[in-house]
């Protein structure tokens, strides 16, 4: 496993034993809980590399819907497919959003859908390139400057930011402690952008996220603006078993500034599956996924299994 990973990584996949964890909620608070204590910053650091080397092994599909449910409007949906896989430096992903269906005109002549594609590497060194497919003269990947990862995806309270997650490896970070969160040990930490990155300090002043203690997985994250006004939650709530690892199910976002709601929620997944080269290169995103046979990828079939 390449030592460079991402919480979006750990956000999509955790280790099995993460499934027990409705199932092992204490009561209360703990008398082990420091958070608002002086705490050891070296033991902090351990806890967050220890995150950090949290990957996917191997190659996954993930077929999902987001669900954005505006506090003043009603719910929308959109579709989406997500092709992951790891690279040296770190979780490597092919996004394809259908900003709107495919359609049929009156004439009976396909209307393709209306898809955004996405290519993301995260890790210590991430980036993100985009294309919108049905732009004319568009099929040209574009880098997305740390500027723009604030921009909202297909109308959703989503971002590039918060599929990158790039806090991951931001170098200034603080422990606050271990406190009890939904009934279980958590550890606390507070991550600040880098100095260098004046787009992004207009943007961040802090991320908060929240560990739990025995499976060292992410369930909470809090972004904070400039004005370390809390801007927006993203929160872990559901997940199943697939192929032996819990995949995260459900994701929440939420603008706690206007206190809209998106919903990633994936629909099917399958792990250890044989992508194209071509699906994760910048080439590639001259090619749709969603609609396609990639987007329907199953793994393998292994020996001596029966239907």
């Amino acid at each position: 496993m390449p030592a460079a990973k991402s919480f979006w990584a750990a956000f999509l996949l955790l280790a099995v034993a993460s499934v027990e964890l409705t199932a092992q909620r204490r009561h209360g608070s703990s008398p082990l809980d420091t958070l608002g204590e002086e705490v050891s910053q070296a033991d902090g650091l351990e806890i967050l590399n220890a995150f950090r080397r949290l990957g996917i092994a191997g190659e996954y599909r993930l077929s999902f819907k987001l669900e954005i449910r505006p506090r003043r409007d009603k719910t929308t949906t959109v579709s989406g497919v997500l092709l992951g896989t790891q690279t040296t430096f770190g979780p490597l992903s092919r996004i394809d959003i259908a900003l709107e269906p495919a359609d049929v005109t009156e004439q009976g002549e396909l209307v393709p859908a209306k898809v955004k594609r996405l290519l993301l590497q995260n890790g210590i060194f991430a980036n993100a390139l985009e294309v919108d497919a049905w732009r004319s003269g568009a099929e040209e990947a574009r880098l997305i400057e740390s500027d723009a990862f604030f921009e909202k995806i297909a109308g959703s309270d989503f971002t590039v930011f918060d599929l990158l997650m790039p806090f991951s490896f931001w170098q200034e970070f603080r422990y606050e402690g271990r406190t009890t969160m939904r009934s279980r040990p958590t550890h606390v930490f507070s991550l600040y952008p880098p100095s260098e990155d004046k787009a992004l300090q207009e943007k961040v002043s802090r991320v908060r996220i929240y560990l739990d203690e025995e499976f060292n997985a992410l369930n909470r994250v809090e972004v904070y603006d400039a004005e370390e006004n809390l801007a927006k939650t993203i929160t872990v709530v559901a997940f199943k078993i697939v192929d032996g690892q819990g995949v995260l199910s459900q994701v929440d976002v939420r603008n706690e500034l206007t206190r809209d709601k998106t919903r990633f929620r994936v629909t099917d997944a399958a792990i250890g599956v044989e992508v194209p080269d071509w699906v994760f290169s910048p080439e590639g995103l001259e090619r749709d996924i969603y609609g396609t046979e990639v987007a329907r990828l199953r793994a393998p079939a292994k020996e001596g299994a029966t239907e």
